[in-house]
């Protein structure tokens, strides 16, 4: 019995790992975003797209809360004084997003300093389609479609 969980957790192991490595299927759709960081805006910080939480819930079922609960796509990192841009692609990508920065790891919060959790700065929500170009200024705390767009 010893030797078939072995081989099963070999096979499951060797399964996962040809997934996680499997690369974007490039015909599915893309969009690409810009991180406008240039005006000193924030600090450097995560930076993710996170899919509106609150799409295809019943009225009485949405909450802020919501919002923050969608599919999130790392985007990567953008210090002051930088810009970033990164492309997506994703068979299911229409759908409202928001971009969203968020601090340091927990690692580096001390408590001393009344630094309970990290900081949180997010764009409003936008619709995003296939082939749109979207810049964010962090500064402004403005969307712009470049092109595509609503």
């Amino acid at each position: 019995m010893s030797r078939y969980r072995l081989a099963l957790a070999v096979a499951g192991t060797f399964a996962l790992a040809g997934c996680a490595s499997t690369p974007e299927d490039p015909n599915a759709p893309q969009a690409c975003i810009t991180i406008d960081n240039t005006q000193g805006g924030g600090a450097a910080g995560r930076i993710s797209l996170i899919k509106d939480g609150r799409e295809g819930l019943a009225p009485g079922e949405i909450t802020e809360l919501n919002q923050f609960r969608g599919e999130r796509i790392r985007l990567g990192q953008v210090s002051m004084g930088r810009t970033m841009r990164q492309c997506i692609r994703r068979s299911a990508l229409v759908g409202n997003y928001r971009v969203v920065v968020e601090g340091g790891s927990s690692d580096t919060i001390d408590p001393a300093n009344n630094q309970n959790q990290a900081p949180l700065l997010f764009s409003e929500i936008f619709r995003l389609n296939p082939g749109d170009e979207v810049e964010w200024n962090v500064r402004l705390n403005r969307i712009r479609f470049t092109t595509g767009g609503n």
